[in-house]
């Protein structure tokens, strides 16, 4: 009894000498930031502050008392310039800034970084309710990402990353190979992510690892974001890592989607994708082993009639002797309980290859298409399944399309009767995963779990995503 006495005392005490200062300018912020104790919170007085360099390192954060670094006021304090964060320790907690009018010479420089060397680098710290809007550089084929996310059981919530259009990602997780990553990247608006460049590779809005690290189990978690107008290129999101998960976000009116391009064991469950305007859109690019596709929305997908990577769903072939940045064959694949609407045909494309790539050759083995349901509300017609390469293991089976739609298989699918597809793909609760069990991230935040529970999916409108003090 005793030292559970002395454990509540200790844990009171530090509580009671938290302190709250107010930084006037950047030096002040940068010495109270690594001098603070836990609990501490630190103001920077409201105003605009050109080419800031704000970098310290502090370990004095507790998980129930972190470090915390904010605007005097949400969305009162203007970062301009060449200004750029970095920072390491653990449980930090940065928040309410906004990064605007600058960025031209940051070069290959980050605008936030969750570390301040190779060595310290950040755990259980977290950024949000930030901006980075327009923080472009002047040259855009200088490779420069808005936020490199280094260390782990990181966390970038209900941030708004608007206006990038130089190369480079806007947000990048960087893997070490030894370890779990364990981030979570939740609630943020991507938004308008442009080619200023005029290149094909390297303007992801999201990049989990790189192909060097792609065989590390990152267990990351990307969950309830946006992108709206996400057009930098063909891979919105690219999947560079293996057990990820890809919960509950919304893709909307974008030349692109997520690609699975490296690495296996990736989850994709509750998405919601729709193309609008846009003739390049699709939805998830499958490369790799183990991956699930499991209670996705496609809606008004435009890609599949104009490039063979751009289906609601496609399933690449494998390269021979591929090398580590290549193609690797799919196997294990599952696509079940997901929802087609109003796409363009092929909705499911398997066997797809570039004719630039020799040897793009090895065709999926083990792939199992079940309980989808592919609806029109018009008169649309075409191949539901496109087989290019025929997969080896082959199992097709539960599915149900609008009459109209073409089946390469039609003991496969089961046509829905005129009028009964709007209770069919209206279904508010979300399939179990049976097969692939173990797939995605071993660990998801309590309140994301909470936030997906009883829902199949998940469609976001802007005022459900990025800084609350943005809202009306």
């Amino acid at each position: 009894m005793r030292y559970l006495l002395i454990i509540l005392f200790c844990g009171v005490f530090t509580i009671a000498h938290a302190s709250d200062k107010i930084a006037s300018t950047i030096k002040e912020l940068n010495e109270y930031a690594s001098e603070a104790k836990a609990g501490d919170h630190i103001f920077l007085k409201d105003g605009v502050y050109k080419d800031a360099v704000i970098k310290f390192n502090n370990s004095a954060g507790t998980e129930n008392a972190p470090v915390t670094v904010s605007a005097q006021h949400p969305g009162k304090v203007f970062l301009e310039g060449n200004s750029s964060i970095s920072f390491s320790g653990q449980y930090i907690h940065i928040k309410d800034l906004v990064f605007q009018n600058g960025g031209h010479e940051l070069k290959s420089k980050q605008v936030i970084e969750f570390r301040i060397s190779e060595k310290a680098q950040a755990s259980h710290c977290t950024i949000s309710d930030c901006v980075i809007n327009d923080f472009n550089n002047t040259i855009k084929t200088d490779v420069n990402a808005w936020v490199g996310i280094y260390g782990e059981y990181n966390v970038v919530e209900r941030c708004l990353f608007k206006a990038k259009d130089n190369m480079g990602p806007t947000l990048v997780v960087w893997l070490d190979s030894s370890r779990a990553a364990h981030h979570t990247i939740a609630e943020n608006y991507f938004l308008t992510r442009s080619n200023g460049a005029q290149v094909d590779n390297g303007l992801e809005s999201i990049r989990i690892g790189d192909s060097k690290t792609s065989f590390t189990d990152a267990h990351c978690v990307i969950a309830f974001n946006r992108f709206e107008d996400c057009d930098g290129e063909i891979e919105i999101i690219s999947n560079k890592s293996c057990h990820n998960s890809y919960l509950h976000n919304t893709f909307f009116n974008c030349d692109g989607g997520l690609t699975l391009r490296h690495g296996n064991h990736t989850l994709c469950d509750g998405n919601y994708f729709d193309g609008g305007k846009k003739k390049l859109s699709y939805g998830i690019r499958f490369i790799g082993e183990g991956h699930v596709a499991i209670n996705n929305y496609f809606r008004n997908l435009h890609g599949a009639s104009h490039e063979l990577y751009r289906s609601p769903v496609s399933l690449l072939n494998g390269l021979i002797n591929t090398p580590i940045n290549g193609y690797y064959q799919v196997r294990n694949a599952v696509v079940t309980d997901n929802i087609f609407m109003d796409c363009e045909t092929p909705l499911i494309r398997i066997g797809a290859f570039s004719p630039k790539r020799d040897g793009m050759s090895i065709a999926p083995d083990t792939v199992t298409i079940q309980n989808n349901v592919f609806v029109n509300s018009g008169n649309a017609t075409g191949d539901v399944l496109e087989i290019i390469t025929p997969a080896l293991h082959f199992t097709v089976n539960g599915n149900k399309i609008s009459k109209g739609y073409k089946v390469a298989q039609p003991g496969s699918f089961t046509e829905i009767a005129k009028g009964t597809e709007k209770s069919v793909t209206q279904s508010d609760y979300p399939a179990v995963l049976t097969l692939n069990k173990g797939v995605g991230a071993g660990w998801v935040l309590p309140r994301i779990r909470e936030k997906m529970k009883g829902k199949k999916y998940t469609y976001l409108v802007p005022e459900d995503v990025g800084p609350t003090w943005g809202k009306n």
